[in-house]
Parts: C-alpha cells; sequence; structure tokens
C-alpha cells in the first residue's frame, strides 16, 4: 500500500506541533498529528508519550480485530494523558489515524479535524466530542481506496478553504505539485496557525514525498526563512525520531529540533546567519557543483537500475496498471448506472491483480491488497449492497441444550421458535421454557401465525395441524378423513396453506369454529411447483424454487411472473426462503448459504432486483441462518440460526 504523505504548518505563532509516523506491522501504518499551547510543559515530551503509548500498545496487542486493537492503544493514551495532567477539559490539538491495508480508524481530540476528499467530493469525517476526562472519545471506521486524500489539520480548514476549493486543488494530478498549492493557499488566505498532515492514497509523484515531521514547530519557521530560500535542498537533514524512523525537518535544521530555547531565534538572527554564510561563497559554490555531479551521477545509476528491472517485475507492474485503469472504467460506468459494464470492468480489474498474488514474487503484494480492497467496495457499489453485523437478541441454548431450531414465527411483539418437537417463547433476551408441541410421535415441519386470532398454527410429518394460543397446545380436525402432507404452512384471513411439492399442489383449509374444512386444491393452473422449497402470501402466492427462480400464483391461476436485475453472485438451494406482506411493497428472499438477504421491488410482472444486505459476525455462527422475519416497516430485520435469535436494520 502506498501512501504519499506531506506535513508543514502554516503562520507559526509559538504554539509546538509534531507529527510522528510509525509502521507497526504489514500494510500497517500510523499517523499522529498534535499541537500544544504555549503554556503546555515540556510538549515534546508530552506528544512523544502519547503517541509511544499507541504505539507501545499496538505492537505488544494480540488483539485480531484492528477497531478493538486501535481502542485499546487509544485507552492507553488516555491515560498517559491523565498521568500528566492532559484532560479532554482543555484538550490539545490531535488527530491520530490508522490504515490496515484500505481500512482506516480515525480518532481525534480538541479542534482538530479530518476530511475525505473522493471523486472531487469533500467529507468531514470527525466530530468534535463533548468535554470530558479523556483525550480520545470516538472512534471513525471505514475504508479508503485509491485516490482517496486523507487531510489531517489540527484546526478546521473549512473556515478558510470551500469544500470547491479544497476537492479542486487537492484532486489535482501531481500530488506534490497539488499539496504546494494548497499549502500557499491556506497561508495567503489564512492567518491562523495550522499543522497539517496531508496522505494521498496511491498518490503519484515526479519527486519523492516529503518526510514526516517529528520534531518541534515553533516561530523559528517563519524568522529561518530567508535563510532557507538561500540553502540548497541536499542541505536538509534527516534525523531520527526517539521510536527510529526517518523525519525530513520542514524549515528548521536539527539544532534548532533539539534545542526549544534556541529555536526561538529573531529575523536579525537569521539575517546575521545568512551574512556569515556568503563570506564563503566561493567554497559554497564548489561543494555546491561537486554535489550536482554526485547528483546526475546517481540520476544515472537509478536509470540504469531501472533497465535491470527483471521481465517478472515489470509484468507484475503492468497487470496493477491493467487493474487501476479497470478499476476507474467500472467507477465512471457506476457513476452513468451502467451496472453490468461496471461488473465486466471490475471482473477485468481483479482477474489483473489475481495475477499478481499468484506470482512467486512477493513484490507490489501490498499494492495488490489495496486494489483488491476497492474493487470489493465497488462492486458493493454496483450490486448497492451494505455489510451488517446482527446483534445477539436472545441465546435459545440456556433453556434447551439440543436445540436445533426450524422456524421464527412473530406473534403481538414476542417471538416463537420452534423445533421439531417444541416451541420456545421470547421476549426480547427474556427466553421460556420449551412448550411440547408433538405428542404422537410426529415431527414438527413448519409453522405460520394467524395474527386476527392471536394463535400459532403447526404442521406436523403425521400429518396434523397444531394450533398453539397463550401456551394452550390443540391438535385440530378437518372435515377430510386425513391431513394433506405438505413442507411449508402460511396462513391468509381465516385460510390455511399447505406447500405439497410432491403433489404439485398447494392444499387450501378454512378455519371453522371448532374444525377445518376440507382440503380444496388451490394450484388450478398447474403451475410446476415440484421443485419450490418456500411460499409468501400477501393476496397472491409467491413461491420460490431450489434454482432461484420465483412463481406467482393468484385465486389459483398462473401468473406470468419472474426475477429482473438479479445480482451477479447466483442464489439457489433449498435453504431459500421468500417472505412478503400485503403491508409490504417488496419481495424478501433469504440466501443463508451466501449469509444475505436479498431486496427485490414487488411489481406485477416482475420482482426487480434493489439491493443487498450481507449479514457476518466475529464468531461465525451466522453461517447457519434458519428463517427470518420482516416487521411492519420493512426497517428491521430479526434472523434465527440453530439456537440463536439476531436483529440487523436495513
Amino acid at each position: 500500500m502506498a501512501f504519499s504523505v506531506h506535513t508543514f504548518e502554516t503562520n507559526p505563532d509559538g504554539n509546538l506541533g509534531f507529527a510522528f509516523h510509525q509502521k507497526v506491522g504489514e500494510g500497517q501504518e500510523l499517523y499522529f498529528l498534535a499541537k500544544f499551547g504555549a503554556e503546555t510543559l515540556e510538549p515534546q515530551s508530552m506528544a512523544e508519550t502519547i503517541f509511544g503509548a499507541i504505539v507501545d500498545h499496538m505492537e505488544a496487542s494480540k488483539i485480531e480485530d484492528h477497531y478493538d486493537r486501535f481502542e485499546d492503544a487509544l485507552k492507553a493514551a488516555n491515560q498517559e494523558a491523565k498521568k500528566n495532567q492532559i484532560t479532554g477539559k482543555n484538550p490539545p490539538e490531535i488527530v491520530v489515524a490508522y490504515f490496515d491495508f484500505h481500512q482506516l480508524y480515525l480518532s481525534q481530540c480538541g479542534p482538530s479535524e479530518a476530511y475525505l476528499i473522493r471523486d472531487h467530493g469533500v467529507s468531514q469525517i470527525t466530530e468534535i466530542a463533548d468535554q470530558a476526562e479523556d483525550l480520545f472519545l470516538n472512534i471513525l471506521s471505514g475504508q479508503v481506496m485509491v485516490d482517496d486524500v486523507i487531510l489531517l489539520s489540527s484546526n478546521r480548514i473549512l473556515r478558510t478553504l470551500t469544500a470547491n476549493e479544497l476537492a479542486d486543488t487537492l484532486g489535482k494530478q501531481n500530488f506534490r505539485q497539488a499539496s504546494n498549492q494548497f499549502r500557499q493557499e491556506l497561508s495567503q488566505k489564512s492567518e491562523e496557525d495550522l499543522l497539517v498532515t496531508i496522505i494521498g492514497i496511491g498518490k503519484k509523484e515526479e519527486t519523492p514525498a516529503a518526510g514526516f515531521l517529528n520534531k518541534m514547530v515553533s516561530t523559528a519557521e517563519k524568522a529561518a526563512a530567508p535563510l532557507k530560500e538561500a540553502m540548497t535542498s541536499d542541505e536538509t537533514l534527516v534525523e531520527k525520531d526517539p521510536l527510529g524512523n526517518e523525519s525530513i525537518p520542514n524549515l528548521s535544521n536539527n539544532r534548532t529540533a533539539k534545542n526549544p530555547n534556541k529555536a526561538m531565534q529573531s529575523v536579525n538572527a537569521a539575517s546575521a546567519s545568512l551574512k556569515k554564510l556568503t563570506q564563503f561563497r566561493p567554497q559554497k559554490n564548489l561543494v555546491i557543483l561537486a554535489g550536482a555531479v554526485l547528483v546526475l551521477l546517481l540520476i544515472g545509476l537509478g536509470v540504469k537500475s531501472i533497465s535491470w528491472e527483471s521481465e517478472e517485475e515489470v509484468q507484475l507492474k503492468e497487470e496493477l496498471n491493467i487493474a487501476r485503469e479497470a478499476l476507474q472504467q467500472a467507477d465512471t460506468f457506476i457513476i452513468q448506472g451502467e451496472r453490468e459494464s461496471a461488473k465486466e470492468y471490475l471482473k477485468k480489474a481483479d482477474q489483473s491483480v489475481q495475477e499478481v498474488f499468484k506470482s512467486k514474487s512477493k513484490l507490489f503484494r501490498s499494492d495488490a491488497q489495496f486494489i483488491l480492497a476497492a474493487i470489493k467496495d465497488k462492486q458493493l457499489q454496483v450490486e448497492n449492497a451494505k455489510q451488517v453485523t446482527p446483534s445477539l437478541v436472545a441465546d435459545l441454548g440456556a433453556k434447551s441444550d439440543n436445540l436445533s431450531a426450524r422456524g421464527l414465527l412473530e406473534l403481538e411483539g414476542s417471538f416463537y421458535v420452534f423445533d421439531n418437537k417444541s416451541v420456545i417463547k421470547t421476549v426480547r433476551n427474556v427466553v421460556e421454557s420449551p412448550a411440547e408441541l408433538s405428542s404422537s410421535g410426529g415431527s414438527v415441519l413448519a409453522g405460520a401465525s394467524r395474527t386476527d386470532q392471536r394463535t400459532l398454527v403447526f404442521l406436523t410429518d403425521d400429518p396434523r395441524l397444531i394450533e398453539y394460543r397463550e401456551g394452550i397446545i390443540t391438535p385440530m380436525q378437518t372435515q377430510d378423513e386425513n391431513w394433506k402432507k405438505g413442507i411449508d404452512i402460511k396462513t391468509y384471513g381465516r385460510f390455511v396453506y399447505i406447500l405439497s411439492p410432491t403433489e404439485n399442489q398447494i392444499w387450501k383449509y378454512e378455519r371453522r369454529s371448532a374444525n377445518y374444512s376440507g382440503a380444496t386444491a388451490y394450484n388450478t393452473g398447474n403451475i410446476e411447483i415440484a421443485d419450490v422449497v418456500s411460499f409468501t402470501i400477501d393476496g397472491s402466492i409467491y413461491m420460490i424454487a431450489a434454482s432461484g427462480e420465483i412463481k406467482k400464483l393468484f385465486r389459483g391461476e398462473t401468473q406470468d411472473y419472474e426475477f429482473r436485475e438479479l445480482p451477479s453472485i447466483p442464489f439457489s438451494g433449498p435453504n431459500l426462503k421468500i417472505y412478503t406482506s400485503a403491508e409490504l411493497d417488496y419481495i424478501y428472499v433469504l440466501d443463508p448459504d451466501n449469509q444475505r438477504l436479498l431486496v427485490f421491488t414487488k411489481g406485477e410482472r416482475f420482482a426487480t432486483y434493489r439491493r443487498q444486505v450481507m449479514f457476518q459476525n466475529e464468531t461465525g455462527d451466522l453461517q447457519n441462518v434458519r428463517d427470518f422475519y420482516i416487521d411492519a416497516s420493512g426497517q428491521k430485520v430479526t434472523i434465527l440460526t440453530e439456537n440463536k435469535i439476531f436483529e440487523f436494520n436495513m
């Protein structure tokens, strides 16, 4: 993963600023920007203490989750700050950014801010927290992409420049030129003392990026400007910070950085130094000439070394360039709404990146990881998809050790989970003891709610129909000699429908005062339903087959109906479930094999793909989802695994 970084300060007024950088692992970079008031005692030691606490905990931590790891490191920094009597009630201006390949974790304190510049748009990605004892209170987490710019500032920049000006300047192709122009504009339009770090993700520069500061910034920088202009570029000294990182002083030299008292020089002192320097101009010219010759030799060697690149290196670079260009093309098609074309270019980008991973060489692996993350991000955009981490509502294992849930039903705000023998009522995290449903030895296959009668209906393989109401279990009779066999059951009004694929039929029963009527064949249009695995009713009956095909019946007659604009990853299998209701405008398909919920707009002839929600968690217990429920608003989803209930928002 390649970053181009520039750090500078505008109009220093005596407040002390520091910027540090540390690599804490493969593809893992920490950036730290801090500015202290002039009244702060030993600000350099304070900055190093806070940053050092973060680095030490990041490097020593065994926590695999990067968010938790970063959070623990910030807690350690808060403790160190408190020891030194620095709290969030009168905080310094600090921003901490942690990159794990394509993932950014960021926190700040005081009036410092951070911005994301992407596709000519500017987003502020920090917000000033309420005053508290701790310095760091919140963490931002999100993905960054190639060509993004992350801007860290000790104070608000949008008071000085507009969002359009910011995007236009930092969006230029040459990142070094863009950074220099931004620095000039900021200095000209504001007299405020600002410490700024600009991080370009995968940005190209005509010359190497500026090094990261590790020094005190003071009014000496302003005073020493004439001296700086008189110095040639080869006089810039490189120092190492206390953590071992190389850094390039921004304006003042090493001695100035290490001694804050000597740093407080005046313009007169700088002029005297300049005069003293001019006394040795002939000798200096010789040194400059010798330096120039040396630089030319080094450039010649550099050009020669480029010609020595192996054929494999050249090929891998070409693959990365192809991937980047394809990614840009895909982004253009996404903006234009051409999903299929975008998919083709994303596929091309992915193929090129995979060639880099297949190589025996480990060159460019970090760049490939970064591009791959951008590809996945764009794939989510193409699919109009999002990822969620459902929250645990109830653990049913506490009441039933061997529970293997089959279905989930909602009734009057409570959820009922049933397996092949019993039903368990839950009210949020309160789980009641199981109630046995079938005493005849049969197994429960499916269930449905009759909300108007406050009743649950269960179908067994006897075959038999069982009603459950307020804890009372009642086996029901039909006017037929026997109940029809089926695999799924639904209710609509006073009717019960049983799906029987083996008989290519949906059987309809009417609930009467004490029993049910005889069975009526509902599939009068003889639509083929032998491979149907789930169905739902909103007045029409929608069925989904194991092949992923959707079918529709209205008043028993076959309707021309199909999915339109399907997602790139197909769905199929016996575990698919379909759901809608008269109140909902959408049809929902649970695809547990791919850990996702698909949403389709419900039309007269088509169910048109709209979006998908992919659910996952760290424990991995969402890989075997059995059933789901959508509330009447269509905003909250409840899912059932083998022995747990989770929920998430759409």
